[in-house]
């Protein structure tokens, strides 16, 4: 019997030891306030053209209108890159003509061509982030419309 009692008084021993063991831990740091900087321009700008995108993809599909051009990209070449990233001034400036003449076509061509124009217009973009910024590509891939 006494074993029983020794057992069950080094058992609450542990027990009370290891709640007074967790109170009286440090507790861990609190993350800090992480400090995102706004997007930049140019940023900004590739979200609104993967919007533009996504949404002349599903024009294309329906063999629907196409949405109002998109104007603003007229300003890509100015268009201010994140900081800390390297902008090529040779390639993405043609990189960028590219991708303009491109959307150009696209809103020019008749609507049986719009689906190797809306292709040609992706195609730019991956050719482009095979350069600069690679991050984007598996999103920019899945932006084709299959041809048959």
């Amino acid at each position: 019997m006494a074993n029983h009692r020794t057992l069950i008084l080094l058992l609450f021993t542990a027990l009370v030891g290891c709640f007074a063991s967790a109170d009286s831990a440090p507790t861990a740091a609190k993350p800090a306030a992480q400090e995102l900087t706004p997007p930049s321009e140019l940023a900004l700008m590739m979200r609104a053209m993967a919007i533009h995108a996504d949404s002349v993809k599903a024009a294309v599909k329906r063999d629907g209108e196409l949405p109002p051009y998109p104007k603003a990209f007229k300003n890509l070449l100015e268009a201010e890159p994140t900081k800390g990233m390297h902008i090529d001034p040779i390639t993405f400036p043609t990189f960028g003509k590219d991708y303009q003449l491109k959307l150009d076509r696209l809103y020019k061509v008749k609507k049986g061509e719009r689906t190797q124009a809306y292709n040609a217009l992706v195609q730019s973009c991956a050719n482009c982030h095979g350069t600069h910024c690679p991050g984007p590509l598996m999103r920019i891939k899945k932006m084709y419309v299959a041809t048959e």
